[in-house]
């Protein structure tokens, strides 16, 4: 089990459990060191393919459960303990458990305690006095693949003695062993298995049933996962292997003679030729299967083709009463009425860890998975050919040499298999792919809220690209592999630029037009988007794509997951367009926007990145705009004095250059310096002033904002009425025009005011308002709710609530 702390309670040597003890649930009780999980992971599985039902700590506890109750149950409810002892030793409560379930069974409780030793576990554990000096162990230090140890667990499990070893069962007639059909394939036995595709393989395979086939990207590892499905499935049957590609493609008789020599050898019922080449080759395969019809069968055809003869073949062999048929393609049959499906799709980035660490293992390789795995290319590192060809290099050359420069040729090779079959598209599904590409993971319920119509020929392709295995439907979108992502590229360089021109250029014109819940679904598709205009260096085509006001729009609307990452996109474009200007403004407006959102640590780096930024603080501008965000940056870790400082600087800047606008916000962040203090006059001069420099020309929302936190100080300095009127004003501007990120702040102020000035049921009434509108500030929302609850269940009060009121004094710019 974990290492971590946890608790195990023992009464006079029984485990106790919050429920009435029952007959065992489990047949087994997995206690671990969780640095040993993998081995330990596909120990339980073979335990589980062998029908017991044992409790591993990350199968069976439910998420939002008491872990540690439920494993004191399971522990309970287990007849035995399997005690692992693997490499990396006991772990603290591992050994507890171990310590307190042989206490169990010393004190008389009939629980097995069964020690298993793992492969790699250190010698130390024949020394262990607790663990092993009263109990029959099981050895595995040599590998998993130990079929007497293996049978002996089972048996301790079931409480049984393993009795003598079977005899070696004779090769059926004509059966394959292991390497028979592996050899057939050249693939090597005792591989990594791809538990997950295996699982899938032998669950949808049926006596008389359709034929499975695994279909998927060349090289994918589809011919490995074949031939361990086979290894789980060919008991009791006759297993014939035929290679279905090459000759047998291009020639089927090629087949037809394959399976009549299968057939002398393995039942002496092959045909002559005079009796087998007048017939055309359909017929003469169904006359060589029906001298087999009543005989348990496995059929494995690797590389079979999904086009007429490939469904011939198939269903010649699914029309045998007692066969289990098995085959690889690289794309989908057309029709799936009487062929399952299961995809191989590539490796994930934890399939690719764990296979570099299986051949770590087995090669002895000095190579850290995890590290590696991290440093390798995606597409590398989810294709098993060219993951496998890289780390045979790593026998030779450390690794990080070989990932310093370019991928050696062999590897990169392996990755050409599915360059050659993307090439081998028409121009169309190109095209195609390529939008897809851009589009990986979108919702497509997004493009459409965002009234983005997707091309004919685009969804008339997906028909195709989906049964080639090239995209992926996902959770309501496309996804197409970094594998085949990285083909296309090779093959045709410009197509995703081109796609994303051409997407850029229709959103570019959605977003000119769109309203609020247009616009948030446009976000959503615009911001993955701009992640693939970054990785092509289409700098300027997603420069264009996402104007200031655009962004400005995103953040006055509340999409401020969208606008950061947009944001940032926008930043490494005009870095690599080297437009300084740009790079400091855009800086300066990220910055502004995470220190909203309460990363003030990352907004200072990127304010000091904008200082080392040659010759760009030459514009006054530029400098009056990075004092400002100093100011304010200040002023959200209550430094008043640094606030104050900047903000002087500042207003002196852009007095000089007549920035009306920058003077309001800078004007404004003065007053709430002062309204935090309680300092209302100077607080409301200083607004007072913001609002005579801006004038009307200014940022509506600024303006806005000003307006309410002036009326804020005016309510606090007895002109109730005057506040009243001016905060009324500012919300009822704020609605019409969609502010919505201040709403909830004034329309605070102005239920306090109501209050105030003695009408409850309208204060009630804003404040309530207040609440069903989002707000950003966390302050404001606490507020609300207090005020809220306070006006629906107690009376009234004529002055301001004290820490109710501490929200007008700390409001965001």
């Amino acid at each position: 089990m974990r290492t971590n702390v946890r608790t195990a309670h023992f009464s006079g040597g029984t485990v106790e459990s919050g429920a009435r003890r029952q007959k065992p649930t489990y047949d087994a009780f997995i206690s671990y060191n969780t640095k040993d999980g993998a081995v330990v992971h596909r120990l339980a599985e073979m335990l589980h393919e062998e029908g017991f039902h044992v409790f591993l700590d990350d199968w069976s506890l439910v998420a939002g459960e008491p872990w540690h109750e439920r494993q004191n149950e399971a522990l309970a409810n287990s007849p035995c303990c399997l005690a692992m002892w693997g490499p990396h030793g006991l772990g603290p409560w591992h050994n507890e458990e171990v310590r307190l379930a042989v206490e169990a069974r010393v004190s008389g409780r009939s629980m097995r305690v069964i020690p298993v030793l793992l492969p790699n576990g250190p010698d130390a554990a024949l020394e262990h006095p607790d663990f092993l000096d009263r109990y029959t162990y099981c050895d595995f230090r040599d590998g998993l693949d130990q079929p007497r140890s293996f049978t002996r667990l089972c048996a301790g499990i079931r409480g049984e003695a393993p009795g003598p070893p079977e005899p070696r069962a004779a090769t059926p007639p004509g059966g394959s062993t292991d390497a028979a059909y592996r050899s057939e394939f050249n693939t090597p036995a005792k591989g990594w298995r791809r538990s997950s595709v295996v699982t899938a393989a032998r669950a949808a395979a049926t006596p008389g049933g359709p034929p499975v086939v695994l279909c998927g990207l060349p090289g994918i590892g589809k011919t490995h996962a074949l031939c361990d499905t086979a290894d789980d499935l060919r008991a009791g049957r006759t297993v014939l292997a035929l290679s279905a590609g090459g000759t047998v493609a291009a020639e089927p008789r090629f087949l037809v003679d394959g399976v009549n020599d299968w057939l002398d050898r393995a039942f002496d019922r092959g045909l002559a030729g005079e009796d087998l080449y007048p017939r055309d080759w359909p017929d003469a395969l169904a006359a060589l299967l029906a001298r087999v019809a009543d005989e348990p069968l496995l059929v494995l055809l690797d590389n079979l083709g999904t086009d007429r003869v490939g469904r011939t073949i198939l269903s010649a062999f699914a029309g045998l009463r007692d066969c289990l048929v098995l085959a690889t393609a690289q794309e989908h049959f057309a029709d799936t009425t009487d062929v399952l499906h299961v995809v191989v799709p590539p490796m994930s980035h934890a399939e690719g860890t764990d296979f570099i660490a299986h051949v770590a293992r087995s090669t002895n390789l000095p190579v850290d998975p995890a590290e590696l795995a991290r440093q390798l290319p995606g597409d590398v590192l989810s294709h098993p050919l060219a993951l496998r060809t890289f780390l045979a290099h790593t026998a030779y050359v450390p690794a990080p040499l070989l990932i310093r420069p370019d991928l050696p040729s062999d590897v990169l090779s392996a990755r050409k298999l599915v360059a050659t079959a993307v090439a081998r598209l028409p121009a169309v599904h190109r095209k195609a792919l390529a939008y897809a590409a851009v589009l990986d993971r979108v919702p497509l319920a997004d493009l459409l809220s965002a009234g983005m119509a997707l091309p004919p020929w685009f969804t008339a392709s997906l028909t195709d690209l989906g049964p080639r295995c090239l995209v992926v439907q996902v959770a309501g979108g496309i996804e197409v592999p970094q594998l085949v992502t990285q083909a296309l590229d090779d093959v045709d360089p410009s197509a995703r630029r081109s796609a994303l021109h051409d997407i850029f250029a229709e959103l570019a014109d959605l977003a000119a037009e769109a309203e609020n819940e247009a616009l948030g679904a446009l976000a959503s598709v615009l911001a993955p988007v701009a992640l693939v205009s970054v990785e092509t260096d289409e700098w300027r085509a997603l420069r264009d794509a996402v104007p200031d006001r655009l962004l400005d729009r995103l953040n006055s609307r509340g999409f401020w997951k969208e606008y950061v990452l947009l944001t940032k996109a926008v930043i490494e474009a005009v870095d690599g367009l080297g437009d300084d200007a740009d790079r400091v403004r855009l800086r300066i407006r990220l910055s502004r926007k995470i220190a909203q959102l309460g990363d003030t640590r990352s907004a200072w780096q990127l304010a000091r990145e904008c200082e080392s930024i040659p010759g760009a603080l030459d514009s006054p501008g530029l400098r009056a705009e990075l004092a400002g965000q100093r100011a304010f940056l200040s002023y959200l870790q209550e430094d008043d004095r640094s606030t104050l400082h900047e903000l002087g600087v500042c207003v002196d800047l852009r007095t000089r250059t007549g920035d009306a606008a920058g003077l309001l916000i800078a004007h404004k962040l003065e007053g709430n310096v002062h309204l935090r203090r309680g300092r209302y006059q100077e607080a409301a001069e200083a607004y007072r002033t913001a609002l005579a420099v801006g004038g009307e020309t200014a940022d509506a929302r600024h303006r806005l904002d000003t307006e309410a936190s002036l009326g804020m100080c005016e309510a606090r300095l007895g002109s109730p009425s005057s506040a009243m009127r001016r905060l009324k004003g500012a919300v009822d501007e704020m609605r019409a025009l969609s502010l919505t990120i201040d709403l909830p702040r004034a329309l605070h102020g102005l239920a306090l005011v109501y209050e105030r000035l003695g009408l409850p049921a309208r204060a009630l009434e804003a404040v309530r308002q207040a609440a069903a509108t989002p707000a950003r500030d966390p302050a404001v929302r606490k507020a609300v709710d207090r005020m809220l609850w306070r006006l629906e269940n107690l009376r009234p009060v004529t002055r301001f609530a004290v820490d109710e009121g501490k929200a007008e004094g700390d409001p965001r710019c």
